[in-house]
């Protein structure tokens, strides 16, 4: 950071610090972590902007949001991550949370925080690419424009839901009708479908567009990598969130649950076995074979499993 930076702006930078810390302890929920951070940091862009003049931004998002033009000149490229933390107004941040929390918490669920934190950061980041490049033109070079709020990242989330579980039914919006059970292929596809249709038509209106179709192909893509990478069949620890992309139906998760809270190791491996009876692929969608120590699909997909 270049020159004096404002009190309040520091503090959010601590704040995404220790999030970044709490996130990578894998200790608490990914989405609950984020919306929590998301809304202390929107507070404390509130208080920057007390006795600013001539605009609606604070300190906060001046001093922590991205324009592209510093990929050119290489200034303050801490704000690549610190963007995705900072929102321009209170319908942002609320809507852009009420999104992530359905999205979120779906998602995090069936694949575990570790592929959940990879895909929100990684897509996020492919967002911004995305919308800075656009932003890029032959005579001006890189623009000035000012990039904040999580939108991009919370886009790749969506773009891994539609890849990986297209006909769960999830709670969503179908169009402006809130639903309690909707097809993912639906309403995620919808939205999309918008967001493409909006950038298509220059649609304006403040909203980052490119970053939403940026972040949900980026979302599709790592969402791939993520979970086509193979658990090490080594001595290692049985991580149990590799297993708990394959625990979509609800007896496979409370198997899954009840193997967790084993003491013994009898118990363990017979709720284990329950659970590979009711497992299910996020790829292809059929049930593993259990082979040694490992749980094969037919894609390829191998997940040690004791």
């Amino acid at each position: 950071m270049q020159g004096e930076v404002n009190l309040f702006s520091i503090l959010s930078v601590i704040v995404v610090a220790a999030t970044i810390g709490l996130l990578l302890s894998r200790r608490y929920e990914v989405t609950y972590v984020l919306i929590l951070s998301n809304l202390l940091i929107f507070f404390l862009s509130i208080l920057s902007a007390v006795g600013v003049t001539g605009g609606v931004f604070g300190w906060v998002q001046f001093e922590l949001g991205f324009r592209p033009v510093y990929l050119e000149t290489g200034e303050n490229l801490y704000t690549i991550i610190t963007h995705m933390f900072v929102h321009a107004s209170f319908l942002h941040v609320i809507f852009n949370m009420l999104f992530l929390f359905l999205i979120g918490t779906q998602l995090e669920k069936r694949i575990g925080k570790g592929r959940t934190i990879a895909i929100y950061f990684l897509g996020g980041l492919l967002a911004l690419a995305t919308e800075s490049f656009m932003q890029w033109s032959p005579d001006s070079g890189f623009s000035t424009i000012l990039l904040v709020g999580a939108s991009g990242a919370i886009s790749a989330l969506m773009g891994a839901m539609l890849l990986l579980y297209p006909q769960d039914e999830i709670p969503f919006f179908l169009g402006p009708i809130f639903m309690q059970r909707v097809k993912v292929w639906l309403s995620v596809g919808t939205w999309f479908l918008l967001q493409v249709f909006f950038l298509i038509a220059g649609m304006e209106m403040g909203v980052a567009y490119g970053a939403h179709v940026g972040g949900f192909l980026g979302g599709v893509l790592v969402a791939r990598l993520v979970v086509e990478v193979r658990t090490s069949v080594g001595d290692s620890p049985l991580e149990m969130e590799d297993l708990r992309m394959l625990a979509r139906d609800p007896r496979a998760q409370r198997a899954l649950a009840e193997a967790e809270r084993a003491d013994e190791e009898d118990i363990r491996r017979a709720w284990l076995e329950e659970f590979v009876e009711n497992a299910t692929c996020p790829v292809c969608g059929t049930r593993p074979e259990s082979k040694g120590n490992k749980l094969k699909c037919r894609c390829g997909l191998e997940i040690r499993f004791r």
